[in-house]
């Protein structure tokens, strides 16, 4: 910059700093959701030696059970707590399937949804005994134990 030449931020470029400034923060935001999934999975991965595929489906099949079963506020409240709820919930294999398979597995509800949803992404019913309580530890690290005691109350028997 010279001297004695000022320089003005007029206000087209004021909006379009503003605009640019808000775009990087949407993405870092994004980067920062991504990151903390991927914790979680990542966690389900190791600890259960499946795919990513299968620990998101999984994850999301129990998540969606929880979502059938405890009141709307409760499980806001668990969303808040685990980044990138929808996400899981679409990695849940069948859900929202026009064919005529997916109607009758998406007419599933509870417990049954979760063994057809494992199944489709090929793992056992023991996978959701040892999947579970890894969830439910998991809730409770980020969001305290009354948030995990409503989760687990409401996906195990």
């Amino acid at each position: 910059m010279r001297k004695g030449v000022k320089t003005y931020i007029f206000p087209q470029n004021l909006e379009l700093m503003k605009f640019r400034l808000l775009l990087i923060g949407v993405f870092m935001a994004s980067m920062t959701i991504q990151a903390q999934t991927s914790d979680l999975v990542g966690m389900l991965t190791k600890e259960m030696g499946i795919s990513e595929k299968q620990a998101e489906g999984g994850a999301g099949s129990i998540f969606n059970m929880a979502k059938e079963t405890m009141p709307k506020s409760d499980f806001g409240s668990l969303s808040d707590v685990v980044p990138d709820m929808s996400g899981l919930l679409g990695a849940v294999p069948g859900m929202g399937k026009k064919s005529m398979l997916g109607k009758a597995t998406a007419s599933l509800t509870g417990m049954p949804a979760v063994v057809s949803a494992f199944g489709k992404l090929g793992l056992k019913e023991s996978h959701i005994q040892l999947m579970t309580p890894l969830l439910v530890n998991y809730v409770e690290d980020k969001g305290g134990k009354a948030l995990s005691s409503m989760f687990m109350k409401s996906v195990m028997p």
